[in-house]
């Protein structure tokens, strides 16, 4: 009895185990092996932003398949002719985007000529398993003789010049004909008391590359690479000369830069008065009216004469102008180089031919002014164009500047009056 309630059981146990497995076999999923990339693989790789014509050479190498399944990465590279355009994106794919999506996606500008990007194909049915090709795009650079060259914007912008309180930008990039040199021209007013020997450019250019030199007559030697975020030395007697080059350095631009302050006369008094014990009817000379110093960063040539004196109080009734000459001078008659230099002191001269009494209502002394004002400040430096405040007729007009504030001051003498 007890032998056929053991047979029973095992019998029952064998079929219960039986029973469990057929039942977890039929709950298996389809292997990956039935996915099949071939109908994904890239044939062509046409671009968005271009003409299919620009692209001079195409070369795709696919993928080591075995049984539809990608062994390795593709490869596709694609060669353009010149172009400016900076990003690239696939425009299209032949494969059915129900069954497969690729990303980057379509119309995505991922591209960057000249760095290799992966394009990844995933199955719909099974995100585990992936197609992917490496991308290069690479654009043609022009020859070197037909490269752009340009400088289109030269400034000092405060987060890079920490004694500004603004960004500052040139006030004229001036190309010159080929009758006063083959060069342009970039002028730049800054603060009063710039340190002129440190100061960081920002160039917006187009070529290949930038070098500069400081001096005018330096050799094609003499220039040196300059790298965004670097200071250069503008103090006199450096000019900054900056070469905009193309790719082997056959062709460039040359640009000449100047930078200064806009009032560069400081006068130690702007009312200064004519010594009163000397002054007598006749001509007479004031040597040394007012000292003044150049505080600019280039030298000013001496001998500036007054382009107006205007009288501005006087006790006759008529106003009549009795300076015969008001000029700005050296103050070093050691230097015999004619230049008030930068940080050097001048003197202002006066010349007058007063009458011995003036004709008034009222006998006795009273004021007679007059307000000098030199509009025509020249600049003095070897390889610096004339700059001044006005245009004067002349052939070197188109290196003319309108930069420097008009410089004025007004002189007072104390004068005898008397009746008519």
């Amino acid at each position: 009895m007890k032998n056929n309630i053991l047979i029973i059981f095992t019998i029952t146990t064998i079929s219960l185990f039986s029973v469990g497995c057929n039942s977890s076999d039929d709950s298996v999923t389809e292997p990956n092996d039935s996915i099949n990339f071939e109908s994904a693989l890239l044939k062509t790789f046409p671009l968005s932003e271009i003409d299919s014509n620009l692209a001079d050479n195409i070369s795709i190498k696919q993928p080591t398949m075995i049984n539809g399944l990608p062994q390795n990465k593709g490869e596709i590279t694609i060669q353009l002719a010149y172009t400016e355009i900076s990003k690239f994106s696939l425009k299209e794919v032949d494969f059915n985007s129900s069954d497969f999506s690729i990303s980057p996606s379509i119309g995505e500008q991922s591209i960057i000529p000249g760095k290799t990007i992966t394009y990844t194909i995933t199955s719909s049915k099974d995100s585990s398993t992936s197609l992917q090709y490496d991308v290069l795009v690479t654009v043609k650079k022009l020859e070197p003789g037909r490269e752009k060259l340009a400088l289109n914007s030269f400034s000092f912008l405060q987060t890079n010049n920490t004694d500004f309180s603004e960004d500052i930008t040139s006030v004229e990039i001036r190309k010159h004909s080929n009758s006063v040199g083959n060069y342009s021209t970039i002028v730049m007013i800054v603060p009063q008391e710039t340190k002129f020997s440190s100061l960081v450019p920002t160039i917006d250019f187009e070529g290949s590359s930038i070098t500069y030199n400081t001096n005018v007559d330096g050799n094609d030697s003499d220039f040196k690479e300059f790298t965004e975020g670097g200071s250069l030395d503008f103090k006199f007697p450096n000019i900054i000369v900056l070469r905009v080059n193309n790719s082997d350095r056959s062709k460039f631009l040359e640009y000449r830069v100047f930078v200064d302050v806009k009032n560069p006369i400081v006068f130690d008094d702007n009312h200064p008065p004519l010594d009163d014990t000397t002054v007598n009817g006749g001509p007479q000379q004031f040597d040394n009216v007012v000292g003044f110093t150049n505080y600019g960063n280039y030298p000013i040539t001496t001998n500036i004469f007054a382009s107006e004196i205007k009288v501005i109080a006087t006790p006759e009734a008529t106003a009549k102008n009795y300076y015969t000459a008001i000029l700005l001078k050296e103050d070093n008659s050691s230097d015999s180089d004619d230049h008030i230099q930068t940080g050097e002191k001048g003197k202002l001269r006066a010349e007058i031919n007063f009458p011995f009494s003036f004709t008034g209502s009222t006998v006795g002394f009273d004021v007679y002014s007059i307000e000098a004002d030199f509009s025509e400040l020249i600049l003095h430096a070897y390889g610096t164009p004339d700059i001044r405040k006005d245009i004067n007729s002349g052939p070197l007009e188109e290196l003319e500047f309108h930069i420097y504030d008009p410089v004025k001051i007004k002189i007072s003498a104390s004068v005898l009056v008397t009746t008519p």
